[in-house]
């Protein structure tokens, strides 16, 4: 590959010939999906080989079908590493799950359907079937998942944590830099079973860990539109929601890269370290949010994408609880 810059494309005429903006281009920089041949050291310009058009051009084809970020790069890897087979796999994976999302978009239209022709349509619907729940289990789900919610006031969605009530009780919570599943979920693209889901923020969350605190018995919760009612025998407690939408976790959950485990000793070494971030088999992490990470999650396994794959570090519970805790990797330095 050619590195006099007089031979090297500017990152604008890339972006002509790829049919990527500028702006794309400088972010998979960053996600280390599609790096420059050459960097100016004084300006910071990108140069482009124009080997790497096909590339490009290869990667705004994976976006526009919204290909996840991990995925476009090992793609690009198994194409540079002449595996066209792997490559294929990877395609043929999304096509997959865009199939599935596409029989999933069906099932909910043909549900509104059915809803717009029920005769009490325009009055508040069912929220799903109540969950049954110790007191215990549903204290350690909201314990487990706390440490992650958002403090951000112009993100009040991720302020929250969110509730899914059905036949399983999930409670989610995330901040964009790591994200936190406790209980049984239903993967994406499945049979879907009905399940009403509110969103609690903070306050909320935080009275109803004080009021589930010394108590032991069986609890009864239902979604009521925005409101989650939490009964235990004669007392009630209903806690509001926010009108906010939240991000699809299935989605992050169901990223589909393969995971190695990370040996013990490494990251006991990691953590008994004073560094801010921490690099993990090749994936670098904030190490306060692999403690909390490790800490909510007792002796939860940890995870590691594949050998230089984008994708969040996991570490998964053996439990009952069903925890599962992810950590987005953090972008390497430029040297």
């Amino acid at each position: 590959m050619t590195t006099d810059p007089e031979q090297l494309l500017s990152i604008g005429e890339l972006s002509r010939a790829s049919g990527l903006t500028v702006s794309a281009l400088r972010f998979y920089d960053g996600a280390q999906v599609l790096t420059p041949a050459w960097v100016d050291s004084w300006s910071g310009y990108r140069r482009y080989s124009p080997g790497q058009v096909l590339e490009a051009r290869i990667l705004a084809g994976m976006r526009r079908v919204q290909m996840p970020v991990a995925e476009m790069a090992a793609t690009l890897e198994a194409l540079r590493q002449g595996d066209l087979d792997s490559a294929r796999d990877l395609l043929s994976a999304h096509l997959r799950r865009l199939e599935e999302g596409l029989d999933d978009a069906r099932r909910q239209l043909a549900q509104l359907h059915h809803a717009l022709a029920e005769p009490m349509f325009g009055k508040a619907m069912a929220g799903g079937p109540p969950s049954q729940v110790a007191a215990p289990t549903l204290l350690a789900l909201l314990a487990a998942v706390r440490h992650a919610v958002g403090t951000d006031p112009q993100l009040p969605a991720l302020m929250s944590v969110l509730v899914e009530v059905g036949e399983e009780l999930t409670v989610v919570a995330t901040d964009r830099f790591r994200m936190v599943v406790a209980g049984r979920w239903h993967r994406a693209g499945a049979a879907e079973p009905q399940v009403g889901s509110v969103l609690l923020p903070t306050g909320e969350v935080d009275r109803l860990t004080t009021w589930l605190s010394g108590r032991h018995g069986s609890l009864t919760l239902a979604a009521q539109e925005e409101l989650l009612v939490v009964r235990s025998g004669e007392e009630e407690l209903r806690l509001t929601g926010l009108d906010e939408a939240y991000p699809d976790y299935r989605r992050v959950l169901e990223h589909g890269v393969q995971l190695r485990p990370l040996p013990t000793e490494q990251l006991h070494a990691a953590l008994d370290g004073d560094d801010v971030a921490v690099n993990l088999g090749g994936v670098l992490v904030d190490r306060g949010f692999l403690w909390d990470a490790v800490s909510n999650v007792p002796d939860g396994q940890v995870l590691l994408p594949a050998d230089g794959v984008i994708a969040p570090l996991v570490v998964r519970s053996p439990g009952d609880l069903d925890v599962v805790a992810l950590v987005m990797p953090l972008a390497p330095e430029r040297s």
